[in-house]
């Protein structure tokens, strides 16, 4: 297995939730020699509290300038691979911010995959709380055409049905074309 990182730069990974981003990203940063950081799991860290009462303690507006914050403590990092929340690229300069300083790819999917992945995690998830399956397909619905325009923005899109251990694959090719 070859280790060594895809480019000299970093990876970020953006989409709803439920697409997986935690999950590839942790398969692609050890298959690819980056390492890999999941920025919801920084701010728990850091505050000793889930997004979840980040969200009912301090309000979703704290959350995104924490969001904001541990963001850029990334800047001065080299070779990672960054799983971003759902709203992340949305608010504030995030997402200049991550096409600056890496490769930023957006895992898409459909409202019905992305039910699919969440129905079952409501509890665990801030913007979600207890719904029913209607009410849930119609938030994603929704937060996805709210969001979509942004993350349309990434260098790259990935559909998350077509995802394999290989998927950054395109990343070196890219990189020997360049030479």
């Amino acid at each position: 297995m070859n280790t060594a990182p895809l480019q000299a730069h970093n990876i970020f990974l953006i989409g709803f939730m439920g697409s997986g981003k935690s999950h590839w990203g942790k398969i692609w940063a050890a298959k690819n020699g980056y390492s890999f950081y999941d920025l919801d799991t920084q701010i728990e860290k850091a505050y000793k509290m889930t997004i979840e009462e980040i969200f009912e303690k301090k309000s979703e507006e704290k959350f995104r300038e924490m969001e904001r914050l541990y963001l850029r403590k990334f800047e001065s990092k080299k070779n990672y691979l960054l799983s971003c929340g759902g709203g992340t690229p949305c608010f504030f300069d995030n997402l200049n911010f991550m096409k600056l300083h890496g490769t930023v790819i957006y895992l898409k999917a459909s409202a019905q995959y992305l039910l699919d992945r969440v129905m079952d995690e409501t509890k665990k998830r801030p913007l979600l709380k207890e719904v029913n399956s209607s009410e849930l397909l119609f938030f994603i619905q929704k937060k996805l055409k709210e969001r979509e325009p942004v993350y349309l923005k990434a260098d790259h899109i990935l559909e998350v049905e077509e995802l394999s251990d290989d998927s950054l694959s395109f990343l070196k090719n890219k990189k020997k074309s360049k030479k």
